[in-house]
């Protein structure tokens, strides 16, 4: 979901000319005719004379928090009786030339969302019931690309439907103790870059490091776990959490629908982190993440064998992450315009996998446009290294691979409505998938984000 491009290291071989995949204009033009006239349709809201509130204007749509508004009252009814009900559609527009073949794709989301108050709907106090299901839709232009970084963080190779996240969550201790169980999905809190939010690039979600690991990926998007998470924030500045779920996501041999088996020989996984976050109100906002996960299961070494020539068995895998993110820079006056970065480092077990290392960074920068507070302008690096257990054992396989890939992304979130944005974004991927026969990736793409 990143466009890089200049080229760094010993490792990366287009380092001098321009790769001819990045030199081929009419993907692009295409994309820039499309990109233009979908952009053209957005809502325009035109400057009212006399008087301005929305019932006055008919402008109320661009008031509302959601496309069909408040159901003549009814939303409101049903929220203050303790059910909220959500819609999300996010669209995609991608263009990737190089990689493994020049493509054209439009991977989408629907994501339907109800939360319950049950302390209002049966009495239980400080109980909340949550339920969000996805549907994917679209080819996914990893495929194109061959990356380690996914060039969109909504695409999934299998159009299915899925429930995403079903659990319920009680407090303790006047909210500073919070206990989760059911479906949870560890990327909804687990090493999460608030700063990051505008890049489309998978690797600025869940660090590249975790989210290549276990049986079938670490319960994160789009697939999760069962499982129970327990957090306490004794003051709005620290908390701790943890989280035991299964150690197998799904079913890795069927990727449609919602799939929970517990027990077998998935094991569990652990994950935990700690924070501390200093909020703008108290000056510049800053905050500090460390983070570890462990899987008790056993895993394939990608070198080592025993003495019958197969491979080498561990009993668990685990690495650890941290970040750092805050504000740079705030304009004169202003409480949200400025500029933002974050840093993440992540390490994992080399033993059983392929990437040793990862390293992510960004800068966003909301309001430098005049007349536009709420814009965000993004750029941001990601690379994932490869340990050396795995160079060793793809060059002992005839495939030698490079040690890493680079990816760079620059984007531009407009909110157009408070129900509808629109997302401009570029990105370049050096070394995709750390192949070296493969050229450099250019990504040209746009997303559309309507709420109902």
């Amino acid at each position: 979901m990143t466009c890089e491009h200049a080229c760094a290291g010993d490792d990366v071989r287009h380092t001098v000319a321009r790769p001819a995949a990045c030199r081929r204009r009419r993907p692009f033009a295409r994309a820039l005719v499309l990109v233009l006239a979908t952009s053209a349709s957005a809502p325009v809201v035109q400057a009212q004379v006399a008087d301005t509130t929305p019932a006055a204007t008919g402008q109320a749509w661009f008031e509302d928090t959601a496309l069909p508004g408040d159901w003549n009252g009814r939303r409101t009814a049903l929220e203050e009786r303790g059910v909220e009900l959500g819609l999300a559609l996010y669209q995609d527009v991608m263009f990737v030339d190089g990689g493994v073949k020049d493509s054209s794709d439009l991977p989408g989301l629907i994501e339907p969302m109800l939360s319950l108050d049950m302390e209002r709907l049966a009495g239980w106090q400080n109980t909340q019931v949550f339920v969000r299901g996805i549907g994917m839709f679209g080819r996914d232009p990893a495929e194109a690309t061959g990356s380690l970084n996914a060039p969109s963080n909504l695409a999934n190779s299998v159009a299915t439907f899925k429930f995403f996240e079903s659990w319920i969550e009680r407090t303790f201790l006047e909210d500073a103790l919070s206990v989760r169980l059911g479906l949870h999905a560890v990327d909804t809190e687990f090493d999460v870059k608030e700063t990051a939010g505008v890049f489309m690039n998978g690797g600025f979600g869940t660090g590249i490091d975790l989210s290549q690991s276990g049986l079938n990926g670490p319960c994160i998007f789009p697939t999760s776990c069962f499982g129970i998470r327990v957090k306490y924030q004794p003051s709005p500045a620290t908390y701790a959490m943890v989280a035991v779920l299964d150690g197998g996501a799904g079913d890795p041999d069927d990727p449609r629908g919602t799939h929970v088996s517990l027990g077998g020989d998935d094991g569990a996984l652990t994950l935990g982190e700690i924070g501390y976050q200093r909020g703008a109100d108290e000056g510049r906002f800053v905050r500090f993440v460390l983070g570890a996960w462990h899987y008790t299961t056993t895993f394939d070494d990608l070198l080592a064998t025993d003495a019958n020539g197969d491979p080498l068995r561990h009993d668990g895998t685990g690495g650890v992450y941290a970040l750092i993110e805050g504000e740079l820079y705030r304009e004169p006056g202003q409480v949200s315009q400025g500029l933002s970065g974050f840093l993440r480092l992540g390490v994992a077990d080399q033993d059983v996998n392929a990437v040793r290392h990862y390293a992510s960074a960004g800068l966003a920068y909301t309001g430098l446009l005049a007349d536009r507070n709420e814009d965000v302008l993004g750029l941001g690096v990601s690379v994932p290294i490869n340990g050396d257990k795995y160079l060793r054992a793809q060059e002992l396989a005839g495939t030698p691979v490079d040690r890493k890939e680079l990816a760079f992304e620059l984007a531009y979130l407009m909110p157009i409505a408070s129900w509808f944005a629109v997302q401009f974004d570029a990105q370049y991927i050096v070394n995709p998938g750390t192949d070296p026969a493969l050229d450099d990736a250019c990504l040209l793409g746009m997303r559309l984000t309507y709420t109902f």
